[in-house]
């Protein structure tokens, strides 16, 4: 019988195997403790580190609201710091988006979107009970979350303790039926959801969806007109529109949130991650105006709550991410340096085993393929997009690999998002790496 050896109290996916032990971080580097260095270039997991490692002025944010307030009574007491942080959110939301309030990640976000939407209808006296998701969608690792998402690696495993929302197909141009135009194949989605949304008529909350689409498809954005003819559909059956903005937003993308490429679609914004730059765990929804006013006219509270949700220790760390990213034009940097990586990444489409490159700012993604004339991928079972992460990583640089991107379980793919503050040099170096990893994986 095959033994299995546990080598740290650690509850992970690998138990045993041997992880480099790492002890510090600085700007997009890190470091372990054989003082070897690595370029994170996924952003930890992924596409946290907004802006950077060991960023002193977040430090010393939450250290200073730590000795002087981390939590208090919220069903008693307000705070300053919690007020003025969401003040500066707000304002760094798009136009109309003048309500937040924060939880302790991204799930939670999700989560609390959804029962906001939900709440939306009690109020208006319409009560609906289903929400939409995409398949190829990560929203979370709650059952709700995952139920709502389409990432059969993920879900798959929890299905009997799901209620079954609803889904429709994501929008993946690059995997598009081969005979349809990129016009013809945003109709077919369009109609997809108009077909979905007639069938179940007052039963669905909310449409959840991520601007551009994160781990389950490796950073795939829309076809030109998608969230708007979409918002379309939503608004004439009332339907709120919930961008899941955990990876995409807080200038990820090179715009302050995801969903500000694609216009003025979204209700509410679930945001985490790179919302406190991975110096202490913390979520937000933000909410626009015409979502939150029949609740309040109803009399009734938000009905939601958790221990760490609107704590001033999260407000602080938020706070100052907020400072540094405005007082350091990150969401302009984001969209430059992105730019510069995204072109450096491009010539690797000169290999045969990369059949696409993709994303915005500094979210981008790789697609791997077995044959790129015919996009056929690479078998699951040689873990393609692993192999060139272990060998990307032998070379000093930290990347995401993910699989599911062709019938939800084969295709392999690999999210970028490094911090915002990364080098040309360091974008540069990325892309020599990703060369010599691929060719090796492939070898």
């Amino acid at each position: 019988m095959e033994s299995h050896v546990i080598r740290s109290q650690l509850i992970c996916a690998r138990y045993d195997h041997d992880y480099p032990m790492l002890v510090a971080g600085e700007g997009a580097t890190l470091r372990d403790a054989d003082g070897r260095s690595y370029i994170d270039a996924s952003g930890c997991t992924a596409a946290v580190t907004s802006i950077g490692h060991g960023v002193k002025e977040v430090a010393d944010a939450l250290a200073a609201q730590a000795r002087k307030l981390a939590v208090h009574p919220t069903h008693v007491f307000h705070n300053e710091t919690l007020e003025r942080y969401l003040t500066r959110l707000c304002r760094f939301a798009p136009e109309g988006f003048n309500h937040a309030w924060t939880i302790s990640g991204g799930t939670e976000a999700v989560e609390n979107a959804c029962k906001l939407a939900f709440q939306y209808h009690q109020a208006k006296g319409q009560p609906r009970h289903r929400l939409l998701g995409r398949w190829g969608s990560y929203h979370g690792n709650s059952i709700l979350a995952l139920d709502v998402g389409g990432m059969k690696a993920r879900r798959d495993f929890y299905t009997p303790l799901m209620v079954d929302h609803l889904h429709v197909s994501p929008c993946f141009a690059y995997r598009r039926p081969q005979a349809l135009s990129v016009d013809a194949y945003e109709d077919a989605l369009v109609a997809e959801l108009e077909t979905t949304l007639d069938e179940h008529r007052n039963e669905v909350a909310a449409f959840v969806a991520e601007p551009i689409v994160g781990a389950a498809l490796g950073a795939a954005g829309p076809t030109p007109r998608y969230f708007e003819r979409m918002a379309e559909l939503c608004r004439a059956h009332d339907v709120l529109m919930i961008a899941d903005e955990v990876m995409t937003g807080v200038g990820r993308t090179g715009r302050a949130f995801g969903c500000e490429h694609f216009g003025t679609h979204a209700d509410i914004l679930a945001c985490a991650k790179g919302i406190t730059g991975g110096y202490l765990p913390m979520g937000a929804i933000i909410v626009h105006d015409r979502v939150l006013d029949p609740i309040v006219r109803s009399g009734d509270p938000f009905w939601s709550g958790q221990t760490y949700s609107c704590i001033p220790l999260a407000a602080a760390v938020g706070e100052a991410v907020l400072d540094y990213i405005e007082g350091h034009d990150l969401v302009t940097r984001a969209a430059t340096m992105g730019a510069h990586l995204k072109a450096g990444l491009s010539t690797l489409l000169d290999l045969p085993w990369v059949g696409d490159v993709r994303g915005e700012g500094m979210f981008l993604g790789v697609e791997f393929v077995a044959d790129k004339a015919t996009k056929t991928p690479f078998e699951p079972k040689r873990n393609f997009a692993k192999r060139v992460q272990a060998e990307a990583l032998a070379r000093g640089v930290v990347t995401y690999a993910c699989r599911g991107t062709v019938n939800l379980t084969a295709g392999d793919h690999m999210l970028f998002a490094p911090p915002l503050v990364l080098s040309e040099s360091e974008a540069d170096h990325i892309v020599e790496v990703m060369r010599e990893a691929v060719e090796a994986a492939a070898g």
